[in-house]
């Protein structure tokens, strides 16, 4: 059973699913899927916009319970993909923004437009404040582009990289594939996961992401990966 660390499931806190009935839905995909774990990570800004927190909770213990009546094989943890911002740090340290799983990791989301210097400042700022950066959808950043970059942010602030699922069943652009391939192959990847927000469009598909990573990764490099979400839920 896999365990997919970056999901909008919960219904009514951010673009992910609208309804509980969705996330019903998401939830019975999820398990059909062959995944057993889901942090469920709604957006956050911190500083900018006031997350619905309150609501996320409500929701989530709801999204529990109806596992339980379903008697789904499938166990939730609480999570937030966080837009940096300037007061991400501090308030990830008076433990106002939600990490992931309850552990000293936190996912931290940036803009396509963002810039390397503006990455790495981000990247110090979260470990500085106690925390091991986790880099939602590193292939989304035209500003991370060589192997050199990635291994310099795990050195210096031990983050760690996480790749969307639909993006290993998708061919990259020629520029890309090179470092994409790369960054696999180095041992650079730490986590695949779904980013699934709906059941139309952006729907989960890890089986099918893993499939095709395993092709051409191979199964030690995508063993160790899986490893890695089993072992953050445990933390």
């Amino acid at each position: 059973m896999f365990v997919d660390i970056h999901s909008h499931v919960i219904w009514g806190v951010d673009d992910g699913a609208k309804t509980k009935e969705e996330t019903q839905r998401m939830l019975q995909e999820a398990v059909a899927d062959g995944i057993g774990a889901i942090v469920c990570t709604p957006h956050v800004t911190p500083g900018v916009y006031e997350f619905p927190e309150d609501v996320f909770l409500q929701h989530f213990d709801a999204a529990k319970q109806y596992i339980r009546q379903e008697g789904l094989a499938l166990k939730l943890y609480k999570g937030a993909e966080i837009l940096y911002t300037d007061p991400t740090s501090r308030l990830l340290r008076e433990g106002r923004v939600l990490s992931m799983a309850e552990t000293k990791h936190a996912m931290i989301e940036f803009s396509p437009t963002d810039t390397n210097d503006h990455i790495f400042d981000a990247l110090q700022k979260v470990a500085g404040s106690g925390f091991i950066p986790i880099i939602a959808h590193m292939e989304r950043y035209p500003a991370i582009g060589k192997i050199s970059q990635v291994k310099e942010m795990k050195s210096r602030f031990r983050a760690m990289v996480q790749i969307n699922a639909r993006t290993l069943t998708r061919k990259q652009p020629l520029l890309r594939r090179g470092f994409f391939d790369g960054i696999f192959k180095e041992g650079l990847v730490d986590f695949i996961a779904t980013d699934t927000h709906s059941m139309e469009g952006r729907g989960t598909c890890m089986t099918e992401g893993i499939k095709a990573a395993r092709v051409k990764y191979g199964d030690r490099v995508i063993d160790r990966i899986l490893k890695n979400a089993e072992e953050l839920i445990q933390d």
